[in-house]
């Protein structure tokens, strides 16, 4: 393991603290992830049906010189093979019109395990920039309603924009702290908490939180998702459904918050699929939780669980 710590270090450029972690949780494993992060991630797309089906949008597209995969295990996801060098995937006319979004692949899996139904009143307690509240909306075809929270206002302001680009009629901005919903005095058919992190599985994306991310910071945010998640069970009516994802691949921001979350109640409900992929990645410390690795499945590191209240 020290030697695996060293190697970390040395040839990967990790600090100490995540030197030290990554090789205590992963083994070897972790020179596998650490080589594989030195490759971007491919891209993938998001079509968006509220606008336009995928056989036109993507027929479009490959005439401005892109080619795509569809990705087998989600319903609207496709890889990104080529890309022209003009038009970039953020400058076209459909990207603008908002016939698509430039999403991970786990990104969009988070959201269809939600699996978001056109009555319901779903909670986005995190909502970012907004990739999963209108992938919610998509989902529930523009019916029943999306509350979408977000406490800082540069990005309530992308995602107030990009819930307009992409069509969404059904979805509620609030600006405030999501350990503050309970004020709202409503109770949920599901809540979707993809909580704030250290961002330690977008190391191929952002190579700098190789030398950030510190102890204190795993503490500190450890705490704010125990504390998200506490206030997402109590707001979820009983046999509502929770899912909890980071994108993180420190078990102290994914396995271990669900494991308080369990103390409080919730109980695991596993993600089924016939897929590979997905039956490959179960969390090997939490059962029926999953697990996301560059190394492994070629996507970004994340940790996804859905849980339910009884």
């Amino acid at each position: 393991m020290k030697e695996i710590k060293k190697t970390l270090m040395t040839e990967y450029n990790f600090n100490d603290y995540l030197a030290t972690k990554l090789s205590e949780q992963l083994n070897d494993e972790a020179l596998r992830l650490a080589e594989s992060d030195l490759k971007p991630v491919p891209k993938a797309i998001r079509v968006n049906s509220l606008k336009k089906g995928a056989k036109e949008t993507i027929s479009r597209l490959t005439k401005k010189g892109f080619s795509f995969k569809k990705i087998d295990y989600l319903k609207w996801g496709f890889q990104v093979v080529k890309e022209p060098i003009s038009p970039t995937l953020g400058s076209t006319n459909e990207y603008l019109f908002g016939y698509y979004f430039i999403q991970s692949p786990i990104s969009m899996l988070i959201v269809e395990s939600l699996d978001p139904q056109p009555s319901e009143i779903i909670l986005d307690i995190a909502a970012g920039v907004g990739g999963k509240t209108t992938y919610i909306s998509q989902l529930m075809m523009n019916k029943g309603v999306v509350v979408a929270v977000e406490p800082k206002r540069d990005r309530v302001f992308a995602l107030r924009s990009n819930i307009s680009r992409m069509g969404c009629e059904n979805v509620i901005v609030l600006q405030m702290d999501g350990r503050n919903v309970l004020k709202l005095n409503i109770l949920f058919d599901k809540v979707l908490l993809d909580a704030p992190c250290t961002g330690s599985g977008l190391f191929s994306k952002y190579p700098e939180l190789k030398t950030r991310i510190t102890e204190a910071d795993v503490i500190e945010l450890q705490n704010l998702q125990k504390q998200l998640f506490e206030v997402a069970f109590r707001v979820l009516k009983r046999g509502g459904t929770l899912v909890y994802s980071t994108c993180s691949v420190l078990k102290e921001e994914g396995e271990d918050v669900v494991s308080h979350g369990i103390k409080l109640g919730a109980h695991i409900k596993p993600i089924d699929s016939s897929n590979q992929i997905i039956q490959n990645s179960e969390s090997p410390w939490l059962k029926g939780a999953l697990r996301f690795f560059h190394h492994k499945q070629g996507t970004e590191g994340f940790f996804v669980c859905r849980v339910e209240k009884t």
